[in-house]
C-alpha cells in the first residue's frame, strides 16, 4: 500500500519539496502516465524509506470505479503515491510487470473487481480482494507477446482517434464553406438519354 500522508496540506504541492507524488489523477485508463513533471510535495512526517517507489513496482487505485494500472519506469529519486494505492512489487522470474498491469486494466480483472468494490460514494477494493485475485500466468515469453501486442493495439486505437477527429473536422470546414458560398458546388451534367 502507498504511503499515509496525514494532515491537511500533506499532498499540497511544494516547488521545493523533498518528494515527488504520483497521483490518481495522474493514470490514464490505459495504464499510461497522463504528465511529465510530477508534483513535488513536503510530508509532514518521516517517511520510510521502502515506501518509495522502485522501478518496476505496479501502481493500483484501489478507490474509485476505474481499473487501471501503471508500472512505475521513472528515474526520479524518492517518489511516493499515496495510500490510495496498492503498490505490487511483482517476482519477475514469475511474471513481467507490464504484463501484471495489462492484466490489471483487462476486463476480467474490471468484471473480477466490480463486484468486490465495497462503499457508494467512493468504492474501495480491499487488499485481499487484490490478494485472492487468480491471475493466468503463461510463459514469460508469451507475456511479452500480449504485453507488445496490447501496446501495438492501443497506438492503433490512439491513431484511429486522431483520424477520426481529424476527418471530423475535415468535412465540419468543407460544410461551413459551402453554407457561406465560398466555393462553387458544380451540378451534374445532364445525361441525354438519346445518346
Amino acid at each position: 500500500m502507498g504511503a499515509t500522508l496525514r494532515g491537511r496540506d500533506a499532498t499540497r504541492p511544494v516547488p521545493s519539496g523533498s518528494c515527488h507524488l504520483v497521483r490518481i489523477g495522474d493514470i490514464s485508463q490505459d495504464g499510461e502516465l497522463l504528465t511529465s513533471e510530477l508534483i513535488r510535495i513536503e510530508p509532514n512526517d518521516a517517511i520510510k524509506e521502502d515506501l518509495f517507489l522502485q522501478s518496476g513496482d505496479v501502481l493500483f487505485p484501489n478507490r474509485g470505479g476505474r481499473t487501471t494500472a501503471l508500472v512505475y519506469r521513472l528515474d526520479v529519486p524518492r517518489t511516493l503515491v499515496g495510500a490510495q494505492f496498492f503498490v505490487v512489487s511483482p517476482d519477475v522470474s514469475r511474471v513481467l510487470p507490464e504484463y501484471l498491469a495489462w492484466f490489471l486494466r483487462s476486463d476480467l480483472a474490471a468484471r473480477y473487481f466490480e463486484g468486490r468494490r465495497k462503499g457508494s460514494y467512493v468504492p474501495i477494493i480491499q487488499r485481499s480482494d487484490l490478494a485472492d485475485m487468480e491471475i493466468p500466468l503463461p510463459s514469460l515469453e508469451v507475456q511479452q507477446i500480449i504485453v507488445e501486442a496490447a501496446g501495438l493495439a492501443l497506438k492503433v486505437r490512439v491513431i484511429e482517434e486522431r483520424l477520426a477527429a481529424l476527418n471530423w473536422s475535415f468535412a465540419k470546414a468543407l460544410l461551413s464553406q459551402a453554407a457561406t458560398h465560398q466555393f462553387e458546388i458544380q451540378p451534374k451534367e445532364q445525361v441525354n438519354e438519346e445518346d
